[in-house]
């Protein structure tokens, strides 16, 4: 059996030799159906599988993360005061933001002659 056909896939004579199987012809026609028969992955998913693939994308989210919190872990603008409450904490900032805007004065609107004005005297 030396046919030259069965030497053109050396995965398949690899897996024949591990098994200790004969170069049956039946065999080699089965062992490629089942070969091509299987689901073919993309090469991407693929390697996103591989263990090291895995312990890298792990290690570079655990990084990521200690970065983000490194960098977004900055206090409020009341970062040195205690509260007993985050409603404390929080009525304290936007007073801080209140006092830290220049206050801008409403546009005075002239009434149009002839309009109704209302005096708020009726509901």
């Amino acid at each position: 059996m030396n046919d030259e056909r069965y030497e053109e896939d050396p995965e398949i004579t690899r897996l024949l030799r591990a098994v200790r199987a004969d170069r049956d012809p039946a065999l080699w026609t089965r062992v490629r159906a089942r070969i091509e028969a299987r689901q073919r992955q993309p090469l991407l998913l693929r390697w996103a599988m591989r263990p090291a693939a895995l312990g890298a994308s792990l290690a570079l989210f655990v990084a990521v993360t200690a970065l983000a919190f490194s960098l977004g872990g900055g206090g409020t603008v009341a970062s040195g005061d205690t509260y007993t409450s985050i409603a404390d904490a929080l009525v304290d900032e936007r007073d801080a933001e209140v006092q830290s805007e220049p206050a801008t004065p409403a546009p005075a609107v002239a009434p149009t002659p002839g309009a109704p004005t209302d005096t708020g005297a009726a509901r």
